[in-house]
């Protein structure tokens, strides 16, 4: 911790070089500083946070969640009912919302929207999110009738994510490949300018919106004429950016400068009332070396999660013991992560990988050196190289691949040469955080690859169960599945900082959906000068 203050005497330096980038920002735009861009905004093929903190302002959902993460508010919908079974949703919709070209929203568009999620060609690692669909029609130009082959006592929450916008069926058609690539015809307060692949993406007004959610002053159209997102990888160019006037708003300070922004005068400090991001390891069952649940379990044992917390999340985290964090709905803490280096020696020793001179497992002449896949950024390359060091201590020989951060979770979904991956997984519930485990989502976003009957029956048992206690009861029972065969690792639990600078906006509210800070921006303002 002693190096930080270098650190930031180099990132005030290092200012020099973003500041001219910074000045280029039209005085009618916020800038908004992240880490990481997107591979692309097709909110039906995408599923990172970097496509959604974008989205959740280029387009709209049915209905809005409310910073609680769990109080539902009219969107699209201006109501809606739900059948006594619990499986027919009809939504009436708003009847004066306009797509940014300014075509009027009709109920065909958010058919062709749903149903586009959960179509097969689609391939959506975020189609499960949408339940059994049996059919979703329109029943009228403003009535949409939504039917379940089983009920989803989750299904509103799960459509006010970013994967449930409505989007232009023409505009995709006519886009082809391009389609969240080149452009998206949105309805939401912020319309498609122009996106630079790792620099950059410019939003503009929309200015006919006016139905933005009720917990906002301003139900639109948003005071910002623009707002810019700027991707900065350099954790100590966006403590300095911040701290210069540079930038206007991040929610991604890294955790070493926490501290010294909440002491800058110039910045104000917001945290949402909830907002579930976990860093965690997960391990695929069908791989030669994490095949075996007693090599995953010694893996658990291995990490010191309260000095990783300590050495580098800085105290600004929450050493994690499970892998959905406490205080989370129908959360169950019953089997919880330990340090214990014996037991890891013991379980390695039981499973047959024996230790060499040179302190490395081997077994049947292949040595123990599992592929571990992390976003290359700053954080996770230090943390990795930590992980790294833990397990050598009980003779695993951990090979890190640190793949560009806008490429990574396309090589974690999809490619077949990696043993574990390191993420962070947002969501709002245990029961979205679990679902990730149903082997339907094989190959993501079920990626460890488990394929158990008994967690497939209570996964869907919790979904339609009709009494929060039911749910609660089979949640609990596939937390623990997941721990006793440790197919993840728990790292920590991550808290949400967001700092304005009060010089530049005001009116800048916290969120936390997804793990977004900002959500709709309708309220920030330019401090007039």
């Amino acid at each position: 911790m002693t190096r930080r203050p270098l650190l930031l005497a180099a990132a005030l330096v290092a200012t020099t070089a973003i500041v001219p980038a910074m000045a280029q920002t039209p005085r009618d735009a916020v800038s908004i500083l992240v880490r990481n861009d997107s591979v692309g905004f097709d909110p039906h093929r995408v599923t990172g946070r970097g496509a959604a903190e974008v989205l959740f302002m280029l387009t709209d959902t049915l209905v809005a969640l409310e910073d609680d993460q769990k109080t539902l508010h009219p969107l699209l919908a201006k109501s809606w009912t739900l059948s006594p079974d619990g499986l027919t949703y009809t939504f009436q919709l708003r009847e004066d919302v306009r797509f940014c070209n300014g075509k009027p929203l009709t109920a065909d568009d958010v058919v062709y929207s749903l149903t586009r999620l959960t179509a097969p060609e689609t391939r959506s690692p975020a189609a499960w999110r949408a339940g059994k669909v049996k059919s979703i029609t329109a029943k009228g130009p403003h009535t949409v009738e939504y039917v379940l082959e089983r009920p989803y006592n989750e299904l509103l929450l799960q459509l006010a994510q970013s994967f449930g916008a409505i989007i232009d069926k023409d505009d995709v058609e006519k886009q082809g490949r391009d389609f969240g690539v080149k452009g998206l015809n949105g309805t939401g307060p912020f319309c498609w300018a122009e996106w630079r692949p790792r620099s950059e993406f410019t939003l503009t007004r929309h200015e006919a919106y006016r139905w933005g959610p009720a917990f906002y002053e301003n139900a639109g159209p948003a005071h910002a004429a623009r707002v810019v997102w700027k991707v900065i990888p350099e954790e100590t160019s966006i403590v300095a950016a911040m701290q210069t006037g540079a930038g206007d708003v991040t929610y991604v300070a890294p955790e070493w400068a926490v501290e010294q922004l909440k002491k800058d005068p110039r910045l104000t400090l917001a945290m949402p009332r909830v907002s579930n991001y976990s860093a965690f390891l997960g391990m695929r069952t069908n791989k030669e070396m994490t095949g075996d649940a007693r090599v995953r379990r010694a893996i658990v044992h291995a990490i010191d999660r309260e000095e990783l917390n300590k050495r580098f999340w800085f105290g600004q985290a929450k050493a994690s013991e499970t892998y959905v964090s406490p205080g989370t709905l129908d959360w169950n803490g019953d089997v919880k992560a330990t340090y214990d280096v014996d037991a890891a020696n013991r379980l390695l020793d039981e499973a047959g990988w024996a230790k060499g001179a040179d302190g490395f497992r081997a077994k049947d002449g292949k040595r123990l050196a599992p592929k571990l896949v992390a976003a290359g950024t700053p954080g996770w390359r230090t943390r990795s190289e930590a992980i790294q060091g833990y397990l050598k201590r009980v003779g695993i020989d951990l090979q890190i691949l640190l793949p560009e951060p806008a490429l990574a979770m396309a090589q974690i979904n999809s490619s077949p040469d990696y043993d574990m991956y390191a993420l962070f997984a947002p969501y709002g519930t245990s029961g979205e955080a679990l679902m990730v485990f149903h082997s339907q989502g094989i190959p993501a976003p079920n990626r460890v690859h488990w394929k158990d009957a008994e967690t497939d029956r209570l996964l869907d048992a919790g979904q339609v169960a009709l009494t929060d206690a039911d749910r609660a009861a089979a949640y609990a029972k596939v937390q623990r599945i997941i721990a006793e065969n440790a197919l993840t690792v728990p790292l920590a639990h991550e808290q949400l900082f967001l700092f304005s600078n009060k010089q530049r906006v005001t009116g800048v509210k916290v969120h936390g959906i997804y793990n977004s800070g900002i959500y709709k921006g309708l309220d920030m303002k330019l401090v007039a000068r």
